[in-house]
């Protein structure tokens, strides 16, 4: 008996101590006046409707430090600047007192000559066309990333590194490089660290480097070895590690919409690799820019990519993200806004899933221009500033902690 109230005693302190460490993270420097706090929850429409499964698996990961948490945000350019996702990255990681399951999936925005993530650097050698999935005169085979880089030179090579902080020790003994595995396509080696074994694995599409020690660096040569190859397309990467931890992955593309992403063939295939516990969905933007959006075909397509993310994983928790205020052509308030909301609203409730109303968050229509006066959105009133992103991510991190709260506070009476 005595060692039972020891233990609810001490479960206790632990879910005290999560919450409020939690908290602290969460509501750091967040009195802002242009902010409508009131809005900042999780919107569940049913009763059953909750993300209990995927708060489990946090607070297994972060009390007995067992297991891989496993977290995609997608969308358009607001996700491929990686500002915003990094942030609540950042801020999961913290709670998670540096606990890293690895960087999981990437893709070297550089080589295709668009906007590069920060938080890691890429350099290569070679002529490199690039494809995204966003253009329609683009015709080529995606993945996850929804961009495909392709070289014709006999040789080339690419460079990824990351740099480590307190917080951020990406190291990796895994190595997944998504590529062509056909006889016309170039053989690629790494060049390094000597790997201990490579797997090609043909089923998902990629080659395996198994290093005998963990590394924060990678190089990568790809060579035409003989004359019935014809070229090398790179899909993407993923930088994986035995370790328990968080793993919080970013999908973006510049311009894209729903049925973007449905255009990648691989796509279901790759997901196989990253296998979500949570999805966070911020495709909306450019849908719903023109005149001509289809509030009906909207959620057909998003229908679409759920079913893609639950075939992978049938348990796998959706959180739909409302777009934010923003205007057309920087002159006009777009009101296509709200029927892309009510079409968010009518898939949460239908597949009971969250929804986070970033629109009302920020103040509803027109409010744009107030963050653009106050230094958080940028003139075109579509993208926001550095530091909008950063404020945008800290906004959604903390409406997911107050409802990992309740979870915890319900295990707690339990």
């Amino acid at each position: 008996m005595i060692v039972f109230v020891k233990n609810i005693i001490f479960g206790f302190i632990l879910i005290s101590g999560f919450y409020l460490k939690a908290q602290s993270i969460a509501h750091a420097n967040m009195d802002y006046d242009f902010v409508n706090d009131k809005e900042n929850y999780v919107h569940f429409y049913s009763k059953d409707a909750n993300f209990d499964a995927f708060y489990k698996k946090l607070h297994i990961l972060l009390t007995e430090k067992k297991g891989k948490v496993k977290v995609v945000q997608i969308g358009g350019s607001h996700i491929q600047a990686e500002i915003w996702p990094d942030q609540v990255r950042m801020n999961l990681l913290d709670l998670a007192d540096s606990i890293n399951g690895g960087r999981g999936f990437v893709f070297p925005f550089k080589i295709a000559k668009t906007w590069n993530p920060k938080n890691h650097q890429i350099s290569f050698t070679g002529n490199w066309e690039s494809f995204r999935n966003s253009v329609k005169k683009h015709n080529e085979k995606w993945g996850v990333s929804g961009i495909t880089v392709k070289t014709t030179d006999s040789i080339s090579t690419f460079q990824i590194g990351y740099q480590h902080d307190s917080l951020t020790n990406y190291s990796f003994n895994k190595i997944k490089v998504f590529h062509d595995l056909d006889s016309s396509s170039f053989k690629l080696r790494l060049i390094s660290d000597e790997p201990v074994k490579i797997i090609e694995n043909k089923e998902l599409g990629f080659t395996e480097f198994l290093l005998g020690n963990k590394n924060d660096s990678l190089s990568v040569e790809i060579k035409k070895t003989s004359n019935s190859q014809t070229h090398f397309s790179l899909y993407g990467l993923s930088l994986e590690n035995d370790d328990p931890g968080i793993i919080y992955t970013s999908i973006g593309v510049n311009g894209a919409k729903t049925s973007s992403f449905l255009r990648n063939e691989m796509f279901v295939e790759q997901l196989k690799v990253i296998e979500p516990d949570l999805v966070v969905f911020c495709i909306g933007i450019n849908d719903a820019y023109y005149a001509n959006f289809c509030g009906d075909c909207y959620k057909e397509n998003y229908e679409k990519l759920m079913g893609q993310f639950r075939s992978v994983n049938q348990n796998v928790k959706f959180l739909f993200v409302t777009n934010n205020d923003s205007y057309y052509k920087r002159k006009y308030a777009n009101k296509r806004v709200f029927e892309a909301r009510e079409a968010m609203i009518d898939l949460a409730k239908k597949h009971k899933a969250g929804l986070w109303d970033l629109f009302e968050v920020m103040g509803g229509l027109n409010s744009i221009k107030i963050w653009e006066e106050n230094g958080y959105a940028k003139e075109d009133k579509i993208h926001f500033t550095d530091k909008g992103y950063q404020l945008i991510g800290d906004l959604m991190f903390r409406t997911l902690m107050d409802d990992y709260d309740k979870y915890l506070k319900g295990k707690n009476e339990n």
